[in-house]
Protein backbone atom coordinates (compact mmCIF):
# COMPACT_ATOMS: atom_id res chain seq x y z
CA UNK A 1 0.00 0.00 0.00
CA UNK A 2 2.79 2.45 0.95
CA UNK A 3 4.64 1.60 -2.24
CA UNK A 4 1.52 2.36 -4.32
CA UNK A 5 1.12 5.79 -2.66
CA UNK A 6 4.78 6.65 -3.18
CA UNK A 7 4.63 5.75 -6.88
CA UNK A 8 1.39 7.69 -7.46
CA UNK A 9 2.71 10.79 -5.67
CA UNK A 10 5.83 10.93 -7.83
CA UNK A 11 3.90 10.97 -11.09
CA UNK A 12 4.07 14.34 -12.88
CA UNK A 13 1.60 13.40 -15.61
CA UNK A 14 -1.35 15.07 -13.87
CA UNK A 15 0.53 18.08 -12.51
CA UNK A 16 -1.23 21.38 -13.18
CA UNK A 17 0.59 24.57 -12.13
CA UNK A 18 -1.48 27.00 -10.10
CA UNK A 19 -1.73 30.59 -11.39
CA UNK A 20 -0.26 33.43 -9.35
CA UNK A 21 -2.81 34.81 -6.94
CA UNK A 22 -3.42 38.23 -5.50
CA UNK A 23 -4.06 38.80 -1.82
CA UNK A 24 -7.62 38.69 -0.57
CA UNK A 25 -9.17 42.09 -0.20
CA UNK A 26 -11.59 42.84 2.64
CA UNK A 27 -13.77 45.65 1.34
CA UNK A 28 -15.30 48.06 3.86
CA UNK A 29 -19.04 48.57 4.17
CA UNK A 30 -20.36 51.48 2.11
CA UNK A 31 -21.37 54.46 4.25
CA UNK A 32 -21.09 58.14 3.33
CA UNK A 33 -20.62 61.54 4.96
CA UNK A 34 -20.40 65.14 3.71
CA UNK A 35 -16.88 65.91 2.50
CA UNK A 36 -16.76 69.21 4.38
CA UNK A 37 -14.66 71.21 1.94
CA UNK A 38 -13.84 74.49 3.71
CA UNK A 39 -15.42 77.42 1.84
CA UNK A 40 -15.23 75.59 -1.49
CA UNK A 41 -17.92 76.38 -4.06
CA UNK A 42 -18.88 72.70 -4.25
CA UNK A 43 -19.87 69.86 -1.94
CA UNK A 44 -20.57 66.13 -2.19
CA UNK A 45 -20.54 63.01 -0.05
CA UNK A 46 -17.48 60.82 0.42
CA UNK A 47 -17.08 57.36 1.97
CA UNK A 48 -16.56 57.02 5.72
CA UNK A 49 -13.29 55.17 5.00
CA UNK A 50 -11.79 58.14 3.12
CA UNK A 51 -10.47 61.51 4.23
CA UNK A 52 -10.10 64.95 2.70
CA UNK A 53 -6.75 66.73 2.54
CA UNK A 54 -6.04 70.11 1.01
CA UNK A 55 -3.43 70.24 -1.73
CA UNK A 56 -0.41 71.80 0.02
CA UNK A 57 0.90 73.51 -3.12
CA UNK A 58 -2.43 75.20 -3.89
CA UNK A 59 -3.90 76.23 -0.54
CA UNK A 60 -6.93 78.47 -0.85
CA UNK A 61 -7.66 77.42 -4.44
CA UNK A 62 -10.12 74.68 -3.36
CA UNK A 63 -7.83 71.90 -4.62
CA UNK A 64 -8.45 68.82 -2.50
CA UNK A 65 -7.50 65.17 -2.38
CA UNK A 66 -9.87 62.44 -1.32
CA UNK A 67 -7.53 59.83 0.17
CA UNK A 68 -8.50 56.16 0.43
CA UNK A 69 -5.81 54.83 2.84
CA UNK A 70 -6.86 51.17 2.78
CA UNK A 71 -6.62 51.17 -1.04
CA UNK A 72 -3.53 53.40 -1.29
CA UNK A 73 -5.45 55.54 -3.78
CA UNK A 74 -6.25 59.24 -4.14
CA UNK A 75 -8.92 61.17 -6.02
CA UNK A 76 -7.25 64.48 -6.92
CA UNK A 77 -9.61 67.45 -7.34
CA UNK A 78 -8.62 70.73 -9.00
CA UNK A 79 -11.03 73.66 -9.12
CA UNK A 80 -10.96 76.63 -11.49
CA UNK A 81 -13.33 79.59 -11.62
CA UNK A 82 -13.88 81.03 -15.08
CA UNK A 83 -15.37 84.22 -16.44
CA UNK A 84 -15.65 83.64 -20.18
CA UNK A 85 -16.04 80.91 -22.77
CA UNK A 86 -12.39 81.18 -23.82
CA UNK A 87 -11.28 80.14 -20.33
CA UNK A 88 -13.88 77.38 -20.25
CA UNK A 89 -12.78 76.00 -23.64
CA UNK A 90 -9.15 76.11 -22.49
CA UNK A 91 -9.96 74.06 -19.35
CA UNK A 92 -11.90 71.46 -21.35
CA UNK A 93 -9.00 71.26 -23.80
CA UNK A 94 -6.50 70.87 -20.94
CA UNK A 95 -8.60 68.05 -19.48
CA UNK A 96 -8.71 66.24 -22.81
CA UNK A 97 -4.94 66.69 -23.17
CA UNK A 98 -4.35 65.14 -19.74
CA UNK A 99 -6.61 62.21 -20.62
CA UNK A 100 -4.95 61.77 -24.00
CA UNK A 101 -1.54 61.41 -22.34
CA UNK A 102 -2.75 57.91 -21.43
CA UNK A 103 -3.62 57.02 -25.01
CA UNK A 104 -0.37 55.15 -25.74
CA UNK A 105 -1.07 52.59 -23.03
CA UNK A 106 -4.87 52.74 -23.04
CA UNK A 107 -6.88 50.03 -24.71
CA UNK A 108 -9.89 52.33 -24.92
CA UNK A 109 -11.14 55.67 -23.60
CA UNK A 110 -14.89 55.84 -23.07
CA UNK A 111 -16.59 59.20 -22.55
CA UNK A 112 -19.66 59.21 -20.34
CA UNK A 113 -21.76 62.40 -19.89
CA UNK A 114 -22.08 63.54 -16.26
CA UNK A 115 -25.77 64.13 -16.80
CA UNK A 116 -26.12 60.33 -16.55
CA UNK A 117 -25.24 60.65 -12.85
CA UNK A 118 -26.58 64.09 -11.90
CA UNK A 119 -28.88 66.20 -14.08
CA UNK A 120 -27.50 69.40 -12.46
CA UNK A 121 -23.95 68.72 -13.67
CA UNK A 122 -22.38 69.14 -17.07
CA UNK A 123 -19.15 67.50 -18.12
CA UNK A 124 -17.67 64.12 -18.89
CA UNK A 125 -16.33 61.05 -17.14
CA UNK A 126 -13.42 59.41 -18.95
CA UNK A 127 -13.10 55.66 -18.37
CA UNK A 128 -9.55 54.81 -19.42
CA UNK A 129 -9.19 51.09 -19.95
CA UNK A 130 -5.82 49.36 -19.92
CA UNK A 131 -2.50 49.66 -18.10
CA UNK A 132 -2.48 53.42 -17.46
CA UNK A 133 -1.57 55.66 -14.54
CA UNK A 134 -5.20 56.71 -14.05
CA UNK A 135 -8.26 54.75 -15.13
CA UNK A 136 -10.75 57.46 -14.23
CA UNK A 137 -10.83 61.19 -14.97
CA UNK A 138 -13.72 63.62 -15.07
CA UNK A 139 -14.62 67.25 -15.28
CA UNK A 140 -17.75 68.88 -13.90
CA UNK A 141 -19.06 72.37 -14.54
CA UNK A 142 -22.12 74.50 -14.04
CA UNK A 143 -21.36 76.06 -17.48
CA UNK A 144 -21.40 79.57 -16.02
CA UNK A 145 -18.48 80.03 -13.61
CA UNK A 146 -17.27 76.78 -11.94
CA UNK A 147 -15.03 74.01 -13.30
CA UNK A 148 -13.79 70.98 -11.32
CA UNK A 149 -11.44 68.30 -12.62
CA UNK A 150 -10.95 64.94 -10.91
CA UNK A 151 -8.52 62.05 -11.44
CA UNK A 152 -8.28 58.79 -9.50
CA UNK A 153 -4.77 57.42 -9.01
CA UNK A 154 -3.44 54.40 -7.20
CA UNK A 155 -0.25 55.45 -5.44
CA UNK A 156 1.82 52.45 -6.54
CA UNK A 157 2.55 50.94 -9.91
CA UNK A 158 -0.09 48.30 -10.44
CA UNK A 159 -1.36 45.78 -12.95
CA UNK A 160 -4.91 46.34 -14.29
CA UNK A 161 -6.11 42.91 -13.21
CA UNK A 162 -4.72 43.31 -9.68
CA UNK A 163 -6.49 46.62 -9.01
CA UNK A 164 -9.71 45.75 -10.83
CA UNK A 165 -11.67 44.87 -7.65
CA UNK A 166 -10.43 47.99 -5.84
CA UNK A 167 -11.08 50.19 -8.88
CA UNK A 168 -14.64 48.90 -9.27
CA UNK A 169 -15.24 49.46 -5.56
CA UNK A 170 -13.88 53.04 -5.66
CA UNK A 171 -15.67 53.80 -8.94
CA UNK A 172 -18.97 53.26 -7.09
CA UNK A 173 -17.80 55.83 -4.52
CA UNK A 174 -16.98 58.33 -7.27
CA UNK A 175 -20.41 57.70 -8.78
CA UNK A 176 -21.98 58.42 -5.39
CA UNK A 177 -19.96 61.64 -5.13
CA UNK A 178 -21.17 62.74 -8.56
CA UNK A 179 -24.79 61.89 -7.70
CA UNK A 180 -24.63 63.97 -4.50
CA UNK A 181 -22.58 66.81 -6.03
CA UNK A 182 -23.90 70.35 -5.65
CA UNK A 183 -22.52 73.77 -6.52
CA UNK A 184 -22.83 76.34 -3.73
Amino acid sequence: MVLLMAVSCNSNENFVPKPHAYPRMDLPKKAYKPAGFREAPYEFEIPQYSMVTEDDRNKGKFWYNIVFPSFDATLHLTYYPFQNWGQYDSMVSDTRSLVNKHIQKAEDIIEDPLENYNSNLHGLVFHIEGHTASNLNFYATDSTMHFLRGALYFNKKTQPDSIAPAFEFLWKDVQHALKTFTWK
